[in-house]
């Protein structure tokens, strides 16, 4: 209820402000920042993680990961906007369409979270990815299935079997 809130007042806030941020160099540095303080937050909420039982691979290891990644990538962003010389572009807002993509590509991510635990990892990746694949780029339906079909098994023995990390694994992979 709160958070349904939050994000009404925000997204009317949104569309009655001017936007400040107008070249793509300050932009980056914003963005840049923002990225590396939440690559610290999740190293941070990743070490707070306790384990109890020994495992092939601890659950701090996935959170940890992407909470470098994040961090590194923040800092590469912002340090190359920080040392850009030359003109700076102005930042070219999306149009209805723009908009309408990035409202559809952020709904299907809701949607894979939403199905993981219900259709399992596998499952839920092979129908994220091949809808973001024919939505995103309207590539024929066929490369969308199979590029799906093989994100949907590779994440299956990259992180279920091979890493051992406990993600739902869905009825298609139990037994």
């Amino acid at each position: 209820m709160i958070s349904s809130l939050f994000l009404s007042v925000t997204l009317l806030t949104l569309s009655h402000s001017e936007v400040v941020v107008k070249t793509l160099r300050s932009a980056d540095i914003a963005t840049g920042l923002l990225l590396t303080i939440l690559g610290l937050l999740t190293l941070w909420a990743s070490s707070t993680i306790t384990t109890t039982m020994e495992h092939r691979l601890s659950p701090r290891a996935l959170p940890y990961a992407v909470g470098l990644l994040v961090l590194f990538c923040g800092l590469g962003i912002a340090i190359k906007a920080w040392r850009f010389r030359g003109p700076d572009p102005e930042i070219k807002w999306p149009d209805r369409v723009g908009i309408r993509t990035i409202i559809v590509s952020l709904v299907s991510v809701g949607f894979y979270n939403a199905l993981m635990n219900l259709l399992g990892l596998p499952l839920a990746t092979f129908l994220y990815i091949t809808f973001s694949i024919w939505y995103l780029n309207r590539a024929k339906w066929l490369t969308a299935l199979l590029t799906g079909l093989i994100c949907g098994i590779g994440s299956y023995y990259l992180f279920i079997r091979l890493l051992g990390l406990s993600f739902p694994e869905g009825f298609f992979f139990k037994g």
